[in-house]
């Protein structure tokens, strides 16, 4: 039984792990059974955490305990971290098990649609042996993957810090703008900065960007834009403009992976150039620029690049 008493008496992890397990399961009764504990002790850290807290979390009617706004957004927090825990927890596990065969590729959401595939397509046929992980994710998210092991490749763009990651050069991109074939600047053949001042812009948040100086200066630190829609998923923006929404700026490497979409991608000035890479934690024993998974890596995307684009763009 899990009592509080002595030392386990403080708030602590376990309290907010009750609380949760209330939320989730609407009682104390029910949350105590989950837990295989007696229900004066999920009482006890209820009223434990109530008090780290500073308020009351539920209110009691006929419908049994009802959480409070604010318990709702602790719950999400706690949620979260219970979770990652948890996943740390299977990865300490997992890492005293026999070793499997395995590779784990962090790539951006859009490229996971249909290149990636494509890329475990050739590399199965390298190995039939390899079992694959994929981690869809943002630029910040797949550098944090790759440093603490829980991806072992990633598709990404410069620039990384080469203290800590190795890379192979696959492409080099140019900027472009998206836009639905019914706007009017669809036809043009190029698009300058001065055609988007008085557009509705969708942009990947700058805090998520590979390139921190973000795409609204342009190279151009005396001219700003204010966009309409902000998203924090690389490729998230050609869905708002197919559905009308607005334009965005991209570059061509990513926007080749649009196809899926109605979309007309027009080159854009002043461009930035964008290196895409394939990378690696420095010192990997796994991989180097000419390992056959590297190798694999580049060629499947080179193949995919070669693709004739769709007409109309």
């Amino acid at each position: 039984m899990d009592e509080i008493s002595g030392e386990n008496s403080h708030v602590g992890f376990r309290s907010a792990e009750i609380f949760r397990e209330i939320i989730r399961t609407g009682s104390t009764r029910r949350a105590a059974i989950e837990l295989h504990i007696t229900q004066s002790a999920v009482s006890q850290h209820l009223k434990l955490f109530e008090e780290a807290v500073g308020e009351k979390l539920f209110v009691r009617d006929r419908r049994g305990l009802v959480p409070t706004t604010r318990a709702i957004e602790i719950y999400n927090r706690v949620d979260r971290y219970c979770e990652t825990l948890k996943r740390i927890e299977r990865e300490i596990t997992d890492s005293f098990r026999t070793h499997r065969n395995s590779l784990t590729i962090a790539a951006p959401h859009i490229l996971s649609l249909r290149l990636v595939p494509k890329i475990i397509l050739a590399l199965d046929k390298v190995d039939p042996s390899l079992e694959f992980h994929l981690k869809a994710q943002r630029y910040d998210q797949m550098t944090q993957s790759i440093l603490t092991g829980e991806a072992d490749i990633a598709i990404s763009r410069l620039p990384l810090d080469d203290r800590f990651f190795e890379w192979q050069i696959v492409a080099e991109s140019k900027s472009v703008c998206l836009l639905h074939p019914g706007h009017r600047l669809a036809d043009r053949d190029v698009i300058t900065v001065d055609d988007l001042s008085n557009e509705c812009l969708i942009v990947l948040e700058r805090e998520y960007a590979s390139n921190k100086r973000g795409f609204l200066t342009f190279g151009r630190g005396d001219f700003s834009l204010t966009p309409k829609i902000y998203t924090d998923t690389i490729g998230l923006d050609a869905s708002y403009v197919a559905n009308g929404m607005g334009i965005s700026v991209d570059n061509s490497f990513i926007a080749h992976q649009y196809q899926m979409f109605n979309l007309k991608i027009v080159p854009f000035q002043p461009a930035l150039t964008y290196e895409y890479v394939v990378f690696w934690r420095r010192g990997s024993d796994r991989f180097s620029r000419d390992s056959a998974v590297v190798e694999t890596f580049i060629e499947a995307i080179k193949r995919d690049l070669l693709r004739e684009e769709p007409a109309g763009r």
